[in-house]
């Protein structure tokens, strides 16, 4: 007997998708803290409540090869930075934080250092994850986040946000874009009750309190309120309504419409008299949680048949998602044994022509595959001719994802 030439073959996967951002988990010890010079003390005092910063890592294969979402406890070569520089070489951090190396906060920074008031540190977190599949390390980095402290003096002026320094946006737990869709497809009327019944704290349209104090009063007249965008440490763009992510900014709130950002860094300035006094900077990121999604109908094909007709399931959480057009991005395909890879329509729902799928009359070849190819869709973006953008007849844009 001879043996053949050997000829390796391999699974074939698809790359990973990689989702990163910050996340805080010590409510009671946010980001910023308030110095009172008087009684020299810090709120809170971090020697007593640390801060702890999770670099929250998310990873999918639009294969479903990929089975864990949540990748920390993969993270490796873990490193947290401080205006740049490793945080393990500034003496004056030596002592005053720990990184955790076990479980699903794998990567977190817990803080024992308080913050002066005059100084400030944006923090942020780099390392790998190791996909095995692959055998391929995928660098990790994520966005910053800026360290604080408000002087309580009795002229000194401090800016706090009511809400979460890092906002994460979720379109799966959005009810308003829901609303919309159903209204925009006519299933719903439009209605200001309901309209303002799906308004919530995951919504695309997002109120953020700004509160404004001078020594320990808060203030709401007597000084200006700036808004721009994060580029880099040295370089910022200035942020107006005429922005279409900024729907309002007052003296005393900021509301953005979080579907056109996937992601950014933004910092809002405190000015009396053309001077800067406060500031205070947060962050937006659409996340990209893990979901399943396959052909609800398994049906067999009679034999006079010619078209086959399916639906999209699509399930999240643990739940199914009753309407996922506004969310994900489906496109339909069949295989046979004669003909593979045959793309039909996207959307929600098919109609496939089943002569153009190549399905045959004998039990060699009487079979059909359908499959979905599914991903969540990106952040939307305003329709444009290249220089002039889309309105309806009352002016207002048209935006797809």
């Amino acid at each position: 007997m001879i043996e053949s030439e050997k000829k390796r073959i391999r699974k074939e996967f698809q790359p990973l998708t990689i989702a990163v951002s910050l996340k805080i988990l010590t409510p009671n010890s946010p980001a910023n803290q308030v110095y009172n010079p008087v009684a020299n003390e810090y709120d809170p005092d971090r020697g007593v409540t640390p801060l702890v910063i999770l670099p929250e890592v998310i990873a999918n294969a639009a294969d479903g090869s990929w089975d864990m979402p949540y990748v920390n406890s993969l993270l490796a070569e873990m490193n947290w930075f401080a205006n740049g520089e490793n945080i393990s070489a500034i003496s004056s951090w030596n002592g005053k934080y720990s990184i955790d190396t076990v479980g699903d906060t794998r990567g977190a920074i817990t803080i024992s250092r308080n913050v002066a008031p005059g100084e400030s540190f944006e923090l942020h977190f780099e390392g790998v994850i190791a996909d095995t599949r692959l055998g391929v390390n995928i660098p990790v980095k994520t966005d910053s986040i800026m360290l604080t402290t408000v002087d309580k003096s009795e002229d000194t002026y401090g800016l706090s946000i009511g809400d979460s320094q890092i906002i994460q946006y979720n379109p799966f737990l959005d009810k308003l874009l829901l609303y919309d869709y159903k209204v925009a497809n006519k299933l719903i009327s439009a209605s200001t009750a309901n309209r303002n019944a799906a308004l919530d704290e995951n919504s695309y349209e997002r109120t953020i309190p700004l509160m404004v104090t001078k020594g320990v009063n808060k203030i709401t007249t007597g000084y200006t309120i700036e808004l721009y965008q994060v580029n880099s440490i040295s370089s910022q763009t200035r942020l107006t309504t005429a922005n279409h992510e900024i729907v309002a900014l007052s003296l005393t709130s900021l509301t953005m419409d979080l579907r056109l950002i996937e992601k950014g860094d933004y910092l809002l300035l405190v000015k009396v008299g053309g001077k800067e006094v406060a500031r205070q900077q947060f962050s937006v990121n659409r996340v990209y949680p893990k979901f399943t999604c396959i052909p609800a109908s398994q049906a067999s094909i009679n034999p006079d048949e010619i078209l086959h007709r399916n639906i999209a399931m699509v399930q999240w959480n643990g739940e199914i998602v009753p309407i996922p057009a506004p969310i994900i991005r489906m496109v339909w395909f069949t295989d046979s044994a004669n003909k593979t890879g045959v793309q039909w329509q996207e959307g929600e729902k098919t109609v496939i022509m089943l002569d153009g799928t190549g399905i045959g009359e004998t039990y060699l070849d009487d079979w059909l595959d359908v499959y979905i190819k599914a991903e969540q869709k990106k952040a939307f973006s305003v329709l444009t001719d290249g220089t002039n953008e889309y309105t309806d007849s009352n002016g207002n844009i048209y935006i797809n994802n």
